[in-house]
């Protein structure tokens, strides 16, 4: 009985030396590449990146003067210019922009960060009679 229980424990330090080992490893790769960089990394990631981490876009709207909205966060009226810095998420699915004028429909459009100009064209809301 005292075999069987002897096993089982064993296999539970090995088992636990093996993940203590593996983060050892991933912390010393860590360190190594933050004290004397990566010339790979430095070479095809940082060098793209940095032209794209701050942005500006245009929003003009037909007629100027509506209020507009970046991600439900008031930025103005219409026509202005907005600087911005990109996030991760913002690669991935870009923002969403409202656009809303009283007497117009309101406008949305999701924009990717490629985008420099945006020009909506709002639309007369009909009178009920």
């Amino acid at each position: 009985m005292n075999f069987i229980r002897g096993m089982k424990m064993n296999s539970m330090i090995r088992g636990d030396f093996a993940v203590r080992r593996s983060a050892f490893l991933a912390l010393l790769l860590a360190a190594a590449l933050s004290a004397g960089g990566c010339a790979w990394w430095d070479k095809n990631v940082t060098k793209k990146v940095k032209g794209v981490t701050n942005r500006k876009i245009t929003v003009s709207t037909d007629p100027p003067g509506a209020d507009v909205f970046v991600g439900d966060v008031y930025q103005g009226k219409s026509p202005l210019t907005l600087k911005y810095k990109v996030g991760v998420r913002d690669f991935i699915d870009g923002f969403v922009v409202v656009v809303n004028k009283k007497g117009y429909l309101p406008v949305r459009r999701e924009v990717s960060i490629k985008k420099d100009n945006l020009f909506l064209r709002l639309i007369r809301m009909r009178r009920r009679k």
